[in-house]
């Protein structure tokens, strides 16, 4: 039995009992595939079309190699270069966090910073691959095909149905995985 990940969140506004809250699972997709195979493109387009359907989508990525947020000489980068834990910059319309962590942190370790917000309804994963729960496999080409077992692996995107034992949906045809995602995990 694998054991899934969860990000669960308190429902501050409805109470099914005065000394209970009610608990909102939000389900979580995974995308893994090779470098270069498209992985960001599929994540962000299903992130504009669930947008547009008027779900709240948060994503993940996992930068393996490391990443810069920040530009030099930006005053947000001389605090966190000044040696600040953590540095939030705050806009009209978004907040960034720039947080300093001792080791590579785990997906539900992540997961677990978003419990706070309920007003996400799906979280997009991309990397991760190792971590239990549904999965969705990137190909560009059927040498790069992951070898078939994963019990978790839901669908793939790929140029072509590389793969037996799951559905497979066209890079160009995404709207059709959106609808998929949002029928198993979304719709009541």
């Amino acid at each position: 039995m694998v054991k899934y990940l969860q990000a669960a969140v308190i429902c501050n506004q409805q109470y099914r009992h005065p000394d209970r809250r009610c608990l909102k699972l939000i389900p979580i997709i995974s995308f893994f595939g090779y470098s270069n195979s498209g992985k960001t493109t599929v994540v962000a387009n299903l992130t504009k079309i669930l947008s547009g359907q008027g779900y709240r989508i948060a994503a993940i990525k996992h930068a393996a190699h490391g990443y810069d947020v920040d530009i030099p000489g930006k005053d947000s980068w001389q605090l966190f270069n000044a040696g600040a834990q953590k540095v939030l910059v705050v806009g009209l319309e978004s907040i960034t966090t720039h947080e300093r962590i001792e080791r590579d942190l785990s997906l539900q370790s992540i997961l677990d910073r978003l419990q706070a917000d309920e007003n996400i309804d799906l979280i997009l994963v991309e990397g991760f691959k190792n971590e239990p729960g549904p999965k969705i496999q990137v190909i560009r080409d059927q040498d790069a095909v992951f070898p078939d077992g994963d019990v978790d692996l839901i669908a793939t995107v790929s140029d072509g149905p590389f793969r037996d034992d799951v559905p497979y949906y066209p890079y160009g045809q995404l709207e059709l995985l959106a609808e998929f995602l949002a029928e198993k995990y979304l719709r009541d």
